[in-house]
């Protein structure tokens, strides 16, 4: 007894503790469920490490990228974001005079402002003419020397060679572009114009008020200069000043205005540059698991097409930062609604999406993406609907004439049920039923069953006629030979008469004369068995 209390106690200690812990057990849990929640969608949103300024002037600075200490891959990767009263601007921090205008991360590059040279012909003293002995000089901005355009050295930066063109601006201006690589080596570019009346607002470099020239893969040091022997003394009059800078092509529109006023003084226009990871291939960095970039899972590397280096990108159907843990988040395909034609139907899951089509219609193999009519299904079911269509009406003909026919025979039941009552039927069972010796003799008969034992009332078969009607010899199914007399009543007055006819020869006892009676009052004209 004292076992079980022991054993009772303790089970209710386990309870009690359970009801205790259980509950912060389960909190617990939740926390570390919302935690993780928490923490997914924050990837999800994140494009900076934690705790990092996101963007700086509504520019947004991605890792590697980063604003502040510890918030970059590398010191190359560092921004600077400057505050000032009216705005702010990001700043990259090899060169704290190139102004970010966006980055990205799966092309690699960043567009940045870059400031212009520029050489310019002083007042002169006469037509023509500048002052002796300095036939002009170099206007050059607060940041740069003269002729000076960028210097990223050994940075994991270099000149994007495919968006930026290398351009002149002016009336007898000669300029190169000096490049420090590999190899050192110079591209030119002369612009010339005689008059005012020669330049073109066309939008266009054509040699004349402006040029432009490829710039060679790898350039990683460059800067501008002018030739000496070319300058503005001859054309100061429309065009005081020549200027050289590397631009992004696809930004830059000529214009007049740019050689006849001052409009590119000290102003900057936009110029493209590439950006990369480490010196190394994705198939020696991804070795190195401590220093490889492509941290994020659904990620990728990306081996650039020239040039040191690598990329990481977000595989197919992810997008996001994969330099980040859970960086790359599933793209839903499926929240645009056009991503299938319809009447396709869009279905999204980790990393992809598919289109389904409806019944009747099969996938487009060339595209996805679109549904088209399926000919042989339609034809098919054209047939097919056709066959079901043909089977019940063949059924529904059966069925109808299924109804007739019991529509007919419940008629005639109503007018066999007529012709009895109008034939005194009801007397006759009254009359014989008072006779109860004679009850088991009688049997109705059907008009069929005398029309088939007489041979549908055959005149052959006649045994004689009376005044009421005529006799026929008959044989019923049973072999037995009767004779049936079929009345022929005119006046219904008389129909007792027959009743009463029916009654007395069923009393009849002879021995030629079968005891078996009937009568057939189910029809317009009685008949007797």
């Amino acid at each position: 007894m004292n076992i079980m209390s022991e054993t009772k106690r303790n089970s209710f200690q386990v309870v009690r503790t359970l009801s205790t812990v259980l509950p912060t057990i389960l909190i617990q849990l939740m926390f570390l469920l919302l935690l993780q929640l928490i923490s997914t969608e924050s990837a999800k949103n994140t494009i900076a490490l934690p705790g990092c300024t996101e963007s700086c002037g509504g520019i947004p600075i991605p890792y590697p990228f980063g604003i502040g200490p510890n918030c970059s891959r590398s010191k190359e990767f560092n921004v600077i974001c400057k505050i000032s009263d009216d705005n702010s601007n990001p700043f990259l921090g090899t060169n704290s005079e190139v102004k970010i205008l966006n980055i990205s991360l799966s092309l690699g590059q960043a567009r940045t402002s870059n400031i212009i040279s520029q050489q310019c012909c002083n007042s002169p003293t006469k037509e023509g003419k500048c002052e002796p002995g300095e036939p002009y000089t170099r206007t050059c901005s607060k940041y740069y020397h003269c002729g000076s355009l960028a210097d990223y050295g050994d940075t994991p930066f270099q000149l994007n060679t495919e968006k930026n063109k290398f351009t002149v601006i002016g009336c007898n201006a000669l300029a190169y572009l000096r490049l420090g690589s590999t190899t050192n080596y110079s591209v030119g570019c002369l612009s010339m114009c005689d008059s005012l009346d020669t330049l073109n607002n066309s939008g266009s470099c054509t040699g004349i008020g402006c040029c432009q020239t490829a710039i060679p893969r790898d350039a990683h040091r460059f800067y501008g200069d002018f030739d000496p022997l070319y300058n503005n003394s001859e054309v100061y009059k429309f065009g005081p000043c020549s200027y050289v800078m590397v631009v992004e092509e696809a930004e830059f529109k000529f214009q007049t205005t740019y050689v006849t006023t001052d409009e590119l003084q000290n102003t900057t226009l936009p110029m493209v540059f590439d950006w990369f990871i480490g010196n190394t291939t994705c198939d020696i960095a991804q070795k190195n698991i401590s220093s490889y970039a492509c941290i994020s899972s659904n990620s990728m590397c990306w081996k650039r097409v020239s040039g040191r280096g690598y990329l990481c990108n977000c595989s197919h159907g992810y997008e996001g930062n994969p330099y980040l843990h859970g960086g790359c988040q599933d793209i839903d395909e499926c929240a645009d609604e056009n991503t299938c034609a319809k009447p396709g139907k869009c279905h999204n899951y980790q990393g992809g999406f598919h289109c389904s089509c409806p019944f009747g219609w099969r996938t487009n193999h060339n595209n996805p993406r679109e549904c088209n009519l399926n000919i042989a299904l339609v034809i098919g079911m054209t047939i097919f609907l056709g066959f079901v269509t043909a089977l019940s009406i063949i059924l529904l003909y059966f069925v109808i004439a299924k109804r007739i026919k019991l529509f007919e025979k419940r008629k005639q039941g109503k007018l066999r049920h007529k012709f009895f009552v109008q034939n005194r039927g009801l007397l006759l069972q009254q009359l014989i039923s008072s006779h109860e010796d004679t009850t088991q003799k009688m049997r109705n008969f059907r008009l069929h069953e005398l029309e088939k034992a007489t041979n549908g009332f055959d005149s052959a078969l006649i045994l004689g006629r009376g005044g009421h009607g005529e006799v026929y010899k008959g044989i019923l199914s049973d072999q037995h030979v009767v004779a049936i007399k079929r009345s022929k009543i005119i006046d219904r007055a008389e129909i007792d008469q027959f009743v009463n006819e029916v009654v007395i020869l069923s009393q009849v006892n002879h021995r030629n004369v079968v005891k078996l009676y009937g009568c057939c009052l189910e029809t317009e004209v009685p008949l007797l068995v």
